[in-house]
């Protein structure tokens, strides 16, 4: 970076990331020691990064002993990760210290660790990691080249005024943010509080629907069917023409996207079973709760049981639905637990309401107004947290290209400040 390249603001000068603060390169005292590792120092490592506040705890720590051989970070360090997924941050909220995907900056006393904190976060240094890490397998920021990373400086009061009015804007934008993910978890509880009106409350009093539906066992109006795995040793069980669904392939109710196929032998040499198009996928185990209709015959595994439907009792659309609010009970009794799963059988005797096809349909289309216009206000919520991420951006990009605050040319410059950091 040059002044050609970006015009520095009065009293601001270009440095580089040495001369703004100590650069400690983390390390992993010996795992073979088990002495090593106890309750005495909070260890860091990738995952922890990217907290919204200073780090003060960690899930694996050291000892005593481990702590004398690591690498330890003064509180208000800023924490970098420089292999791997670059560029995530943290700010020490104590003594601690990191593993060696971390590169660490403890700022001279004349640096404000909030403003390099912050300036960490900007473009200019995300741009910057990008084009230059050593990138082969494995994308790497060393202590060395982190050193020379660019880092523009203003005035210390100047440093101070523009942490003050980042963390405002950023205060309110987060605060706008907090509110909009509330949304998002009453737009879920509307979805199923509507469901659950619909087939337990006064939909049917209210809309003039029959009162008389038929009530009867899931099991004992659709045949239910589990699925099973070929032997994965046995090739000739397997790429063949007949899709096999598992838990992961199934991303949407409609969307059903399946890695492997199986052939005739190896259906007819295990578990799994011939689905018809139009049945219904319940997965019963890993992935529990999910939902799916086919819509081509497909093979399933052991995680997955597949409701027949019989298009002169039912239709799938409805089906679906009721299991999409039924299914929910189970999830919520599996959730912390360590249960496998549902059972064919609680599948099989789910109570199921029956009412005719033409108030199936009619019901079909109710839930179907109701899931748009609750699908157009996630698209609203989800564009407008988009936006405010933007913002944060553009706050950023304004706070260093010295637009944020006015600058004050009673301020020390910080031509000066680097000067007396240099002379120490």
């Amino acid at each position: 970076m040059t002044d050609t390249e970006l015009e520095l603001p009065q009293g601001w000068v270009e440095t580089t990331v040495e001369n703004i603060g100590q650069i400690v390169t983390g390390n992993t005292p010996s795992k073979k020691d088990s002495s090593n590792y106890g309750n005495f120092l909070p260890w860091v490592k990738p995952p922890q990064l990217d907290s919204q506040t200073p780090i003060e705890n960690t899930p694996e720590k050291l000892s005593k002993k481990g702590a004398s051989v690591a690498r330890v970070l003064e509180k208000n360090s800023i924490l970098i990760s420089c292999i791997g997924d670059l560029g995530k941050l943290g700010i020490a909220g104590t003594q601690l210290s990191t593993n060696q995907q971390i590169n660490s900056v403890t700022c001279f006393d004349e640096i404000h660790y909030k403003f390099a904190y912050y300036f960490f976060q900007s473009s200019i240094f995300s741009l910057w990691l990008e084009a230059n890490n050593s990138a082969t397998v494995i994308k790497i920021i060393n202590k060395g080249r982190l050193s020379k990373a660019p880092f523009l400086l203003p005035p210390r009061n100047e440093q101070k005024r523009i942490v003050s009015k980042i963390e405002e804007l950023f205060s309110k934008i987060d605060s706008a943010k907090q509110s909009l993910e509330h949304t998002k978890l009453q737009l879920e509880q509307y979805r199923y509080s509507y469901h659950h009106w619909i087939f337990y409350g006064d939909f049917k009093e209210k809309f003039g629907f029959s009162s008389n539906w038929e009530e009867k066992p899931l099991g004992k109006i659709f045949k239910i069917i589990g699925g099973g795995t070929p032997d994965t040793k046995k090739s000739q069980y397997w790429d063949g023409d007949i899709p096999w669904v598992t838990s992961a392939d199934i991303h949407g109710i409609k969307n059903i996207v399946p890695r492997r196929r199986v052939s005739q032998l190896g259906i007819d040499n295990s578990a799994t079973h011939k689905i018809p198009p139009n049945s219904i996928l319940v997965v019963t185990r890993v992935g529990l709760g999910k939902l799916a209709i086919t819509d081509e015959p497909i093979c399933i595994n052991q995680d997955i049981q597949a409701v027949i439907m019989d298009s002169n009792v039912a239709l799938p659309l409805f089906v679906l639905n009721y299991l999409s609010q039924t299914i929910q009970i189970f999830r919520f009794h599996n959730q912390g637990t360590t249960i496998s799963g549902v059972t064919k059988k609680q599948l099989s005797d789910i109570p199921f309401f029956l009412p005719s096809l033409d108030e199936q349909e009619k019901i079909i289309g109710h839930m179907e107004m109701a899931e748009a216009r609750i699908q157009n206000s996630q698209s609203i919520v989800n564009s407008t947290l988009q936006q405010l991420q933007t913002m944060k951006i553009s706050v950023l990009k304004q706070a260093f290209e010295g637009k944020l605050v006015p600058q004050d040319p009673n301020d020390e410059p910080a031509s000066v400040l680097l000067e007396r950091i240099k002379a120490k």
